[in-house]
């Protein structure tokens, strides 16, 4: 498997990490992404240089968009300091039960 290094002009996202899955996508002339591919994993990083194992048959040109999946396995933990106030108002004029209330928590950057 082929080792890139990627240079970017720009800074890069404080929460990416070794590990993480490297995306690129080609940009077409009116600014859409289109044909994302997974890149690779990022075995490295230097300032704002990614080191990636690249997939077979991929290859990133200047100008591709950049993006990054964090790792489940590494990344999966319980909910830190993120929490919902929520207030159940009835405005009806006549009598109505509240069966069920459920959430759902994702998984985000931390």
């Amino acid at each position: 498997m082929p080792t890139y290094d990627i240079y970017f002009s720009d800074t890069l996202n404080c929460s990416i990490q070794i590990g993480d899955t490297a995306w690129v996508s080609t940009i077409d002339i009116n600014g859409i992404t289109t044909d994302t591919k997974e890149l690779g994993v990022i075995t490295g990083i230097n300032g704002d240089i990614i080191t990636v194992d690249v997939v077979a048959g991929v290859t990133p040109v200047s100008g591709d968009y950049f993006s990054f999946q964090k790792s489940a396995i590494v990344n999966e933990s319980g909910l830190k300091g993120y929490y919902a106030n929520v207030t159940f108002e009835n405005l009806s004029s006549e009598y109505v039960e509240l069966f069920a209330i459920s959430s759902e928590a994702v998984i985000s950057s931390k």
